[in-house]
């Protein structure tokens, strides 16, 4: 299953890109620093759409083989399930992609961004269509997934193009205007998207005894993982605005690189949570697989299918919520002491294994 993991991040990684790369093609030299995309890159991510995608596809294959035998199973499952017909679409148009971004130069003419654009979206629509929410509720669900993976792709995909391939800081500040307001706009999409499918899956008001299944886990880690990401957000965004604006000397590049880095565990915990079975009831989830193996670990009472979960404060629990909140302010802290973003970066990861600690010792 960690291969499926890996596969699912590293997907998303190569739809930022691709989104990045050819919408940053639009914005004005002025508002924008000086940025080298290599044609490689653009290659490589149409490629990954390609081979990271079919990991679910495989998945079902290796659940089903068994029955009716491989090659049977290979075609049963590309022409009659959802995932596979959605796949077939995505070799078809990634094909035509990669001939189109090898043989013309899209990174120098804006027509021809638009049209890669215009692929790429295709692509993720193709993906929406293989989705947990469309399965569940067809055009509501297609919509929503598809929306809520515009605006991350878009978003970091922004952040890692300028993060990783700026040559220097001019017009950074014009840069912040513009992008501060579509990374606001992004997370706004993110979040009532990201809610109206959570709420295709779980109760909101099951949102904790969700905790129990290795859907509720991986949930609980997105939702976590969110939280250093947007301090380093508000440093990015106007703190290191002020001090332009101040003219003080920074290297603003190194916080939006840790930034990306911080969004990709959010891509991971996303893969994770992208291949667990819905709980659409949690106990009928938990008679026919079980508890997650993290959730038994932490707790030492006995898991009943149909108990709800309880929490209270302890001496541990406040420990580590103390502790998660020194983590945060030494993530401010670093950043006024003009400390490498390195550290920040560490203290946020630490943050969010205390909040997670915490809470899994609340639990009674």
């Amino acid at each position: 299953m960690v291969w499926v993991y890996i596969s699912e991040s590293l997907l998303y990684l190569c739809f930022s890109l691709l989104m990045g790369a050819f919408i940053i093609q639009f914005i004005p030299d002025r508002l924008k620093p000086t940025i080298h995309i290599p044609k490689r890159l653009i290659q490589l991510a149409v490629l990954g759409v390609v081979f990271f995608s079919v990991a679910p596809v495989i998945r079902v294959i290796l659940f089903l083989y068994e029955d009716i035998g491989l090659f049977a199973t290979m075609e049963s499952v590309l022409s009659g399930f959802e995932v596979g017909k959605a796949w077939n679409l995505t070799v078809i148009l990634a094909i035509f992609f990669y001939l189109f971004v090898s043989l013309f130069p899209v990174l120098k003419s804006k027509v021809l961004s638009g049209i890669a654009l215009a692929f790429t979206l295709v692509l993720l629509l193709a993906l929406g269509w293989a989705s947990h929410g469309a399965s569940l509720t067809a055009w509501s669900g297609f919509v929503s997934h598809s929306l809520h993976f515009l605006a991350v792709t878009v978003w970091i995909g922004i952040l890692l193009i300028v993060g990783w391939c700026s040559k220097n800081q001019e017009n950074w500040l014009s840069y912040l205007k513009w992008f501060t307001s579509l990374a606001i706009a992004c997370f706004l999409t993110i979040t009532g998207t990201g809610l109206f499918l959570m709420t295709l899956v779980i109760d909101v008001n099951e949102y904790t005894d969700a905790w129990m299944v290795s859907y509720g886990q991986a949930l609980l880690m997105k939702h976590l993982t969110i939280i250093p990401v947007l301090f380093f957000a508000f440093i990015n965004g106007f703190w290191i605005r002020r001090k332009l604006n101040r003219q003080e000397q920074i290297n603003p590049i190194s916080w939006l690189k840790f930034e990306s880095i911080l969004l990709f565990f959010t891509f991971v915990s996303t893969g994770v949570l992208g291949q667990q079975e819905p709980p659409h009831s949690i106990e009928i989830t938990l008679k026919g697989s079980g508890p997650s193996a993290l959730f038994d670990y932490f707790y030492s009472g006995v898991i009943d299918p149909s108990m709800s979960l309880q929490f209270g404060l302890n001496t541990i629990n406040i420990l580590f919520f103390t502790v998660a909140i020194i983590f945060m302010w030494l993530i401010m802290y670093s950043f006024r002491k003009k400390t490498p973003a390195v550290v920040p970066f560490f203290m946020g990861m630490f943050c969010v294994l205390s909040l997670y600690f915490g809470l899994m010792a609340s639990v009674q």
